[in-house]
């Protein structure tokens, strides 16, 4: 992509930065609690994302906005990663007081086969320095996505969900300014765009398709604070702000006339993320990260009617009445990170890291079939080549181990069908191959 229309330095690394991003696709099964993506930077990866807020890259300022002056002078880095997920949904027990409803739960596959689903995550980052003290920059990223969608469509399990897909694109400006020697505070804004649907089997898992899908703008800000008390010691506070979207769309029953204009609440976490990277050898650094994300403002998400209509969950329905409610009322979520960097020569540095997740699904009532949460523990590795002195290209790879999770959930009533309870356990694993490019102008 050529930008002949590019005059100064900085509308160049913008324009850069903008032609590299490869954000082509949201993670299968999501890479964090949640649903957030955490697969932000490549060197970060490696070390299973531990020192990701203390500004060893620019990539750092996806978690840590002060990170946009980590470096001097013009700089751009794009971040690629192919995720690679295994997640299948087991139903134990399905059970409804309707003899004909309980006959087709029976006859329905137990299984779903794998849900998840291969996807490229993109990540682009750039900054300029205006002056000794001051840096501008800019991040593009995917933070929050999930796509699930069964090999088995009919599985016993498809009422409560045939497919999910939530795709976000945030854009960050952000600012970094020195306030003293080894203190920089950084502040951003975020514009994010989402798009999301839910489908799920109508009365029976072989119902016809029933689904929610709409869109919407979000707004947020992200702060931080860059400590360098010495040539060794990095440490970074990043804070990103709650997004909360309202999707505006359509609740639709295939096969029928049922169509009517709908809306969904999506409420998306704050996120503080402290870490900090220490030279405990002239070759080697030990990175540790923490970080906190508020998932318990997730409590539901709840479809509600914009029109007078119908629909096939609640018959007449008036504009401003509740259509369906997927309850959640998750906690909190966890993440630790311990890595390490070793500079092997001039030109290799390698990093490994371990990490512990605790998931904001912690009781199988919690468990979105759709969203197969549990804890999990990350295991990583990577490298950095310095090609040239103005490039360099990181590479990672992470096997992540999810906990089997049990769930209990109840189908989405209508006026004539009552609810099937169902249950059962989710299995999942994901590995990650990562890439990425970072150039000096």
């Amino acid at each position: 992509m050529t930008c002949t229309s590019c005059k100064t330095k900085l509308s160049q690394v913008m324009c850069a930065c903008v032609s590299v991003v490869a954000i082509e696709a949201f993670a299968g099964e999501t890479m964090a609690g949640g649903f957030a993506i955490r697969e932000q930077s490549v060197s970060s990866q490696g070390a299973s994302f531990a020192g990701s807020a203390a500004g060893g890259d620019l990539s750092s300022i996806f978690w840590n906005p002060a990170a946009t002056g980590a470096k001097n002078g013009m700089n751009t880095e794009s971040h690629n990663s192919l995720i690679i997920p295994r997640a299948e949904i087991d139903v134990n027990s399905a059970t409804n007081v309707v003899p004909a409803i309980q006959a087709a739960l029976n006859a329905a596959d137990p299984s779903s086969g794998n849900i998840g689903q291969l996807a490229l995550v993109g990540a682009s980052y750039g900054n300029y320095q205006l002056s000794p003290d001051l840096w501008i920059g800019f991040g593009l990223n995917s933070g929050f996505g999930l796509s699930t969608k069964p090999d088995n469509v009919n599985y016993r399990g498809a009422q409560l969900g045939r497919s999910t897909k939530l795709f976000t694109l945030n854009a960050n400006p952000t600012l970094a300014y020195k306030i003293a020697p080894g203190v920089l505070l950084g502040a951003g804004l975020q514009v994010q765009y989402a798009d999301g649907s839910l489908k799920f089997a109508t009365g029976v898992p072989q119902g016809l398709t029933t689904y929610f899908d709409g869109d919407d703008f979000a707004f947020g800000a992200t702060a931080g604070i860059l400590l360098q008390p010495s040539s060794g010691t990095s440490i970074g506070l990043g804070y990103r702000s709650r997004l909360s979207h309202t999707l505006d769309g359509n609740f639709t029953t295939n096969g029928t006339a049922l169509n009517i204009a709908a809306e969904a609440d999506v409420d998306l976490p704050d996120i503080v993320t402290l870490s900090i990277r220490q030279a405990i050898a002239p070759r080697t650094r030990l990175l540790g990260t923490v970080e906190w994300s508020n998932w318990s403002r997730f409590e539901d998400l709840t479809v509600v009617s914009k029109q007078n209509g119908a629909t096939v969950l609640t018959g007449p329905v008036a504009a401003g009445g509740t259509v369906g409610t997927i309850p959640a009322n998750w906690d909190d979520g966890w993440f630790f990170a311990l890595g390490g960097e070793y500079d092997y020569s001039p030109t290799v540095t390698l990093r490994a890291g371990v990490a512990y997740e605790i998931s904001p699904v912690d009781s199988p009532e919690k468990r979105i079939v759709t969203i197969p949460d549990a804890d999990r523990v990350w295991l990583s590795g990577g490298a950095t080549m310095r090609i040239t002195n103005s490039m360099e290209v990181d590479f990672a790879y992470t096997h992540v181990f999810i906990e089997d999770g049990d769930f209990t959930r109840q189908t989405l009533t209508n006026p004539v069908l009552p609810a099937s309870t169902i249950t059962g356990t989710s299995d999942a694993a994901v590995d990650i191959v990562s890439v990425s490019l970072k150039s000096k102008w």
